[in-house]
């Protein structure tokens, strides 16, 4: 049976009671989250697919892989092999297996795959393009100069993101820090035959091509933040496309931005609501945004007398309701 928590946070106002319903709703959404990476990791290594698609999970394989092989190349040329890309082909399949052991990981590649394919959904139902968003395009013209250079470098990594993830790559320079530690860690645990001296070499170099080139993700939170008081222009998936939508979603609501892209699923509705109120959006524009994903959705009553005090005490009562 699911558990419900017990305590709400003393933030909610006693004088606007919070359906109960909400609260087991949120629940079993947390739930469905805690279970998401056995689950996954289990359809990584068999072929039934009854839960997650074929496109979702061979993308998550294809990112596990690529990050793996994209170490070891360095790994490779450092140590001067004979075949560079034979080296890293032979050993980036037991690097990934290792790495999709890692929740915080597998999470991340799963968060960016249903970004991807949200991205795609919105260009394919409502003519969004998943690289220059209107609102993206406005900024790019902005007076601001930092605001507009901003903008220009998230309209190039989206692209690359896009195409990136057409062919299921994991660029290293795109993990987030947490992420990158993640990888390192597991790396040097799987191959104990790296001594440390090589270890530490590979892992200043990698590092030194991240500081080199802005991720996507912080160039998207720098833009989102450029915006200002005007942010809640970002808070529209069909004027802002997934990408921008999804980090000023994350930003505003006090969210993990991999958890407010899963909460775009069907099972995660009223996780997706409350976001929606926590980050201000009155009961008629969070409908809206939430019929835009789901068109025969239905909001629950009662999130309409939430305040956005209230939403955001919510969601913080979950396991999975703040951003570290």
């Amino acid at each position: 049976m699911t558990s419900v928590p017990e305590n709400m946070p003393g933030t909610i106002h006693t004088d606007q009671a919070v359906d109960a319903g909400l609260r087991a709703e949120l629940a079993r959404g947390d739930m469905a989250l805690s279970t998401l990476t056995p689950v996954l990791t289990h359809f990584l290594n068999t072929q039934d697919r009854s839960l997650f698609s074929d496109s979702i999970v061979a993308r998550v394989r294809g990112m596990l892989r690529s990050a793996s092989f994209r170490l070891l190349r360095v790994e490779a040329e450092e140590i001067g092999a004979n075949d560079v890309f034979a080296y890293a082909e032979a050993r980036a399949d037991a690097l990934g297996e290792e790495l999709a052991r890692h929740a915080a990981f597998l999470g991340h590649c799963h968060a960016l795959a249903i970004e991807w394919q949200l991205a795609d959904r919105l260009r394919g139902r409502d003519g969004i393009d998943p690289v220059l968003s209107p609102l993206l395009q406005s900024l790019i013209a902005s007076d601001d100069a930092e605001l507009a250079d901003a903008a220009m470098g998230t309209l190039a990594a989206q692209a690359r993101f896009i195409e990136q993830q057409k062919r299921m790559e994991m660029p290293l320079a795109e993990l987030p820090e947490d992420q990158f530690v993640n990888f390192i860690s597991t790396w040097r645990r799987q191959r104990e035959d790296v001594s440390e001296d090589l270890a530490t070499t590979v892992e200043a170099r990698i590092r030194q091509m991240r500081a080199d080139n802005e991720a996507r993700l912080s160039l998207l939170d720098r833009t989102m933040r450029g915006l200002g008081a005007r942010a809640d222009a970002a808070l529209s998936l069909t004027h802002a496309g997934a990408a921008l939508f999804l980090t000023a979603l994350a930003h505003r609501a006090g969210q993990d931005r991999d958890i407010a892209v899963v909460s775009t699923n069907d099972r995660q509705l009223v996780r997706f609501a409350l976001s929606l109120r926590a980050a201000g959006l009155n009961a008629a524009e969070a409908r809206a945004q939430l019929r835009c994903l789901h068109p025969d959705a239905t909001m629950p009553a009662s999130l309409a007398h939430l305040s956005t005090a209230d939403a955001r005490a919510l969601l913080e009562s979950s396991p999975y309701g703040q951003a570290e």
